[in-house]
């Protein structure tokens, strides 16, 4: 009975990590079509000892070279998503997002951010857009987010 009870928890918890941005625009651009593709790299970390030490719980990240012609639809839900935010600092740059961090809503008690910086407007070579779960603050996320 035991075993039982304890695989519907695990299965419980990875469905709630696998759907974390569900509800976000963001969510869409984490369904798999970035796995090939070579302008373009994609990272999901849930239930790590190292998030943990952040009080973290989810790290969805995804990185796109510049050239790829995804980039409007990263900016477009980036900027969807932050338009519900309960706490943003945004930087635009030649009429594009350069740079955003926003705190979103709770979810199942925990805090949810985006972070999302365009380096291709100021001669970089890519964009990345981080979402993160946990229970650290925006000040703990920020400070994580420079090292």
């Amino acid at each position: 009975m035991k075993s039982i009870y304890l695989f519907f928890v695990l299965l419980a918890a990875g469905v709630s990590t696998v759907s974390a941005q569900e509800g976000l625009a963001i969510n869409d651009l984490f369904d798999g079509r970035f796995h090939n593709d070579r302008q373009a790299s994609e990272n999901i970390i849930t239930g790590s000892r190292s998030l943990a030490a952040y009080k973290l719980s989810v790290y969805h990240g995804l990185t796109l070279s510049c050239g790829s012609q995804h980039m409007e639809d990263l900016e477009r839900a980036v900027m969807a998503d932050g338009s519900h935010a309960i706490r943003r600092e945004v930087n635009y740059r030649d009429g594009h997002l350069y740079y955003g961090f926003y705190t979103l809503t709770q979810r199942n008690r925990n805090n949810r951010y985006i972070f999302y910086i365009n380096r291709c407007i100021t001669g970089g070579d890519q964009a990345i857009l981080i979402y993160l779960e946990g229970k650290a603050s925006p000040e703990q996320v920020k400070s994580m987010l420079k090292k």
